[in-house]
Parts: structure tokens; C-alpha cells; sequence
């Protein structure tokens, strides 16, 4: 189907979205851009958008379930702030504030690429005084940094309120990196940001959370893997409204 329509995306002034685009760069005769290729790229663009924030909101509950105080003041602010079961949309982010302190945490505790990907030198390089090799292979270690104790103080502990300063406003803290930096970071932060954001804080105004047994919440252990993943647990969902 794409052969056939190659013609009228040729002829459009910018590409429109990513296959698009491979499919103009594959038009001007460049080997690289098989099928093959662009098949495994669309898989990419799957995985990584789909089990990514799957699995940091799934974390986000079983934080939740941990941590009592954590419960309370989300509920606090929420019916503060909302106060009913109408939707939170986008507009109401910068109003809650715990929210989106508690969504920073879990990703840094989560810590979901504790490894990230790998990445080559393309010539020789010093950095930070270390001479680096041309083709080295290069690991970003960002556990290094999510679980440092001079960026984060007490880093095993579960602290939403690292993140809001003394005026009670959402603190920045540069450091907090779970989608990498620089040019080679998660191309989709901006749409993982929105969508744990509007999940999250419309599942916890709908809904309260509770373990099946009081004396066995759910574990916080993680299945090690290139995304950490969380264990399977069951839990009692109870409609606010």
C-alpha cells in the first residue's frame, strides 16, 4: 500500500510523520532504508512508548499501596483542588503539585532504565579529564544518578517531597533524568510526561486503593531487565464517587 501512495508523499513539501519521512529518505536510493528496517523501527517506537509508561504506572500503585502518608496527601490535594469526579485534564497539571511531585519519584525510584541504551563514540573524546576511545561502546548508568545521595538525600526512601520546595511549588531538580539527556534522549518524554500525568491523577480521583491483606502489601521488587518490571500483585480498587 505504501508503494502506491510513495508518489503523493513525494510530492508534499514536508513528510508528515515518521514513515513518511523514512519512505522519502528510502526514495532517494539510500541502501539503509529497507523495509526490513522500517519494520523494526515501527517495533521500537512500540515497545518503547507502550511498556515504558505501562510499567511506571503500575509501579505508581504499588508505591501508592506502600506508602499511607503518600495516600493521604494525595487525596488531600485532590479534593482540594478537583473536589469532584470530573476529569483532570492538562490545565489543571501546574494546580497539583503533589501529583506531580509523587510522579517524579516514582520515576526516580523506579529508576525504569537502570542501565539505558548503549551508545558508540564516533572519534576519540575527553571527558571529565578521561580519555575515551573512537568506537568505544558507551552505557549511561543513570541508577548513578537517580540513586545519589548528594542529588538525593536518603535516595531508598519513597519522598515526594523532595520535589516541592519551601513555598510549597513544584521544584525542578535537573538531575531527575529518567528519560536520559542530550540529543539521544526518549524522543517521546513530552507524550509519556502528559499520559502519567492525566492517568494517574484521574485513577487515583476516581479510585482509592487498598491490599486484599493489611499485613501483606504488595512487593516493591522489580524483574530485573533492559526495563525493570514490576511483580505480579492483586489489590482492592474502591470507587470514590
Amino acid at each position: 500500500m505504501h508503494q502506491k501512495n510513495l508518489s503523493e508523499i513525494m510530492s508534499k513539501n514536508e513528510p508528515q510523520d515518521y514513515v513518511e519521512a523514512y519512505l522519502c529518505e528510502a526514495a532517494k536510493g539510500n541502501k539503509e532504508f529497507t523495509e526490513h528496517q522500517l519494520a523494526y523501527m515501527l517495533f521500537d517506537f512500540w515497545v518503547a512508548g507502550q511498556e515504558t509508561t505501562a510499567n511506571t504506572i503500575i509501579f505508581s500503585l504499588l508505591y501508592f499501596l506502600n506508602n499511607p502518608t503518600v495516600q493521604t496527601k494525595i487525596y488531600e490535594e485532590l479534593d482540594t483542588v478537583i473536589g469532584s469526579d470530573r476529569r483532570i485534564t492538562l490545565s489543571d497539571k501546574t494546580s497539583l503539585i503533589y501529583i506531580n511531585a509523587f510522579i517524579n519519584e516514582v520515576q526516580r525510584s523506579v529508576n525504569l532504565l537502570p542501565i539505558n541504551l548503549m551508545h558508540r563514540t564516533l572519534n576519540d573524546v575527553n571527558v571529565g579529564g578521561f580519555f575515551i576511545k573512537e568506537n568505544s561502546t558507551i552505557t549511561p548508568m543513570l541508577s548513578a544518578i537517580l540513586y545519589d545521595a548528594k542529588i538525593f538525600p536518603e535516595p531508598q526512601k519513597f519522598k515526594p517531597e523532595r520535589f516541592i520546595n519551601a513555598n510549597g511549588e513544584l521544584q525542578k531538580i535537573d538531575e531527575l533524568i529518567p528519560f536520559s539527556v542530550g540529543k539521544r534522549q526518549c524522543l517521546g518524554e513530552s507524550l509519556a510526561r502528559m499520559e502519567l500525568f492525566l492517568i494517574i491523577s484521574n485513577f487515583f480521583n476516581q479510585f482509592k486503593l487498598a491490599p486484599i491483606d493489611e499485613n501483606n502489601v504488595p512487593s516493591l521488587e522489580k524483574i530485573p531487565g533492559l526495563t525493570v518490571q514490576p511483580m505480579n500483585f492483586n489489590c482492592k480498587i474502591i470507587k470514590r464517587f
